[in-house]
């Protein structure tokens, strides 16, 4: 094991997720590997071939306890606003492991999560999918990752359509990530959720432009009864319409198994 002082300092100065080559006493050059993980600091140098670690101090009951009840009032405080959460951390590499692997589990990697607009507040602790339209921020929602608060945070006002992509058929998806995946081969769109009202549909059939539509919705139970409600008010609307039907959301199947299922129908 490495000794502390021979590394420790360098990696104390990194930001959580971060990682660097720097020097080591053993000789010249940039042979060790410092990174700043969740719960401490490691070392890896790869002349000596000794690993070094050294664990955050844990926190208090106390501490812990007030961190919760910053983070509560946070998510009140940011639910009650339109505006989205602050403050935004854009470079995944900064965020908690936890975070940056959703993400990646769903297709995305660091270019695709910037150049979307996703980012880490850190004040609520949550993932940020900012909804565009014209440039502009017009919803959000906001992902967390402890099972003893909600799932999502969404801003006081009605959910929107959030589309992804230029070209290519119109395919419904329900949420933002299965969306933004489905926009790169054609023009995703979240419905947010498995129903569409009367606003939807016909924003739906404008879009559309009297090209069929396709509905991707996730293969449970919601999903396949929104998607025989949606087929039927949009064939109603006058639109030819048609479901993808797959075992998993379209944001776990790869980019050229989302363009086959999107040209299969």
């Amino acid at each position: 094991m490495l000794d502390l002082a021979s590394w420790l300092p360098q990696a104390e100065v990194l930001a959580l997720g971060q990682r660097r080559r720097v020097n080591h006493d053993c000789g010249g050059g940039r042979t060790l590997l410092v990174e700043h993980k969740e719960n401490g600091f490691a070392a890896w140098c790869h002349r000596c071939s000794q690993p070094g670690w050294h664990p955050h101090p844990q926190p208090s009951l106390a501490e812990r306890i007030a961190r919760l009840r910053a983070v509560r009032e946070a998510e009140k405080s940011a639910e009650a606003s339109s505006a989205p959460p602050t403050p935004t951390e854009f470079n995944p590499s900064l965020w908690p492991l936890e975070a940056r692997v959703w993400l990646y589990k769903a297709g995305f990697n660091n270019d695709d999560i910037q150049r979307h607009g996703f980012y880490f507040a850190g004040r609520i602790q949550r993932v940020v999918l900012p909804v565009l339209r014209d440039w502009r921020v017009i919803y959000w929602q906001a992902r967390g990752f402890d099972a003893d608060r909600p799932k999502y945070l969404n801003p006081p006002v009605d959910k929107p359509i959030a589309y992804f992509g230029d070209s290519g058929p119109l395919v419904l998806t329900e949420d933002i990530l299965s969306a933004a995946r489905v926009g790169a081969v054609a023009r995703g769109a979240a419905i947010l959720g498995t129903s569409l009202g009367d606003p939807a549909i016909a924003e739906v059939v404008r879009e559309a432009g009297g090209q069929p539509v396709r509905i991707w919705l996730d293969p449970d139970s919601a999903g396949r009864k929104g998607t025989a409600k949606a087929r039927k008010a949009l064939s109603l609307a006058g639109l030819s319409v048609s479901n993808i039907r797959s075992e998993l959301d379209p944001k776990f199947y790869t980019r050229s198994e989302i363009e086959e299922f999107i040209l299969s129908v």
